[in-house]
């Protein structure tokens, strides 16, 4: 075993040494016995959230879309009428 290896072992077995019998199964129970409806609940806000944020920004960008396009070909109209005059004065 090289020294990283020990090191974590010897990390391992300190922490180990830390907790008091019997934490790991206390969290675990206390973990499976909250989290379902927490967990249910916690998801269903964030797919809600998720959606919300999805619906907003398409219908931003269809609205935002269609303002674009009507300046640019209004933009494009002028330059074009530019042109055809600088073409009519050659």
């Amino acid at each position: 075993m090289n020294t990283e290896d020990t090191a974590w072992n010897e990390l391992g077995a300190h922490a180990a040494s830390r907790l008091s019998p019997g934490f790991a199964d206390r969290v675990l129970l206390e973990a499976r016995a909250s989290s379902s409806p927490l967990l249910v609940a916690h998801f269903a806000m964030c797919a809600a959230t998720a959606g919300l944020c999805l619906a907003a920004v398409a219908l931003y960008r269809s609205g935002t879309s269609a303002a674009d396009e009507a300046r640019n070909l209004a933009g494009w109209s002028e330059i074009a009428a530019q042109t055809q005059e600088l073409d009519q004065g050659l």
